[in-house]
């Protein structure tokens, strides 16, 4: 097809009224902005991470969940705005209602729908997934990929069904995964991928050429579940640096494999290999610099300030001194 005839495809495509679903975070506002651009977006549904229990201090740290940008977006785009937290309610029922929207569309949304809620929709509800389903299914499909070195990844976008991750396909490809790539590096290459795949489905739906497919036996394969508290991923009598490595730095958005330090994040480097004084697992801190000692090398780590951590950390005590000479 030429481009010319791309743009009349482009132009002839009917817009689709879109209420999307996401959280705070370019996993989903890169998808939320291609939508934008294509489509008539009626709504945002924000939803808060389903974090595991830090502890008061580190809670408090990392801020109130859903004081994010999907708000701003709505905001930017003048449509209706809801947040629901962990949970789904009538909040939701009625704003869908009272839109109904053609489509509700998802990425990196935190809530399971039951279909009294998906099938609102004229299309009903798809969703962005960023794995080749039904391999790495579930919530946390990268933090598994980098688990099992996966050096290919991929994307789907899928029709939502009474499953976790099951529902028909509608666009799937495949993305490499370097070795010792971030997260943070890979979602750069990759989200703008999804994003266009998840636009080229809404597309399809409203030229009504779509064409669902039903997702291979999900038999053999990984499900990305949660983590459970204070799970020890990483096999230390086992594992080399290079591995161990590859997984924390690809990991550690969702994984951290020692205690946090307030304040402060760990950035970790490609593993070393040679000889090494300590025990595998164990984190030393020299002037100048870290390491993590494995059983062939080390892992360097750099030690980062977190700047609005800390002015967290530091308001109650300034604000105690400031109102003692005060008063």
């Amino acid at each position: 097809m030429t481009d010319e005839a791309k743009e009349t495809a482009a132009e002839n495509c009917p817009k689709l009224r879109v209420v999307f679903g996401g959280m705070d975070g370019r996993f989903s506002t890169v998808p939320l902005r291609y939508l934008a651009a294509k489509h008539q977006l009626v709504g945002i549904v924000h939803t808060a991470p389903r974090r595991q229990p830090r502890g008061l201090l580190m809670n408090y740290l990392r801020g109130t969940p859903g004081a994010g940008n999907l708000q701003r977006f709505a905001e930017h785009y003048g449509c209706q705005y809801l947040s629901i937290g962990n949970m789904y309610g009538v909040e939701l029922v009625q704003f869908l209602d009272y839109l109904r929207p053609d489509i509700f569309c998802l990425s990196n949304f935190s809530v399971i729908l039951p279909p009294t809620i998906y099938e609102i929709p004229k299309y009903g509800t798809i969703n962005l997934h960023l794995s080749k389903l039904p391999q790495y299914r579930g919530p946390m499909p990268w933090l598994w990929m980098f688990y099992d070195g996966a050096e290919q990844g991929g994307i789907t976008v899928h029709q939502l069904d009474d499953g976790e991750d099951s529902g028909p396909i509608l666009k799937q490809e495949d993305f490499a995964i370097p070795v010792n790539v971030t997260a943070s590096e890979l979602a750069d290459a990759v989200l703008p991928q999804g994003a266009r795949l998840l636009t080229e489905a809404v597309d399809d739906i409203a030229k009504g050429i779509a064409n669902p497919q039903p997702q291979a036996s999900k038999e053999g394969t990984r499900r990305a579940r949660f983590l459970k508290p204070h799970e020890n991923l990483i096999d230390w009598e086992n594992w080399g640096c290079e591995r161990v490595g590859a997984f924390l730095r690809g990991a550690s958005i969702w994984y951290e494999a020692f205690p946090p330090l307030p304040g402060f994040w760990r950035e970790y480097l490609p593993g070393e290999t040679g000889a090494v004084k300590g025990k595998p697992g164990q984190l030393v801190w020299r002037p100048g610099g870290g390491w993590v000692v494995c059983k062939d090398g080390r892992v360097p780590v750099r030690l980062h300030p977190s700047y609005e951590e800390l002015g967290r950390l530091l308001f109650p005590p300034a604000l105690v001194a400031a109102l003692y000479y005060l008063l």
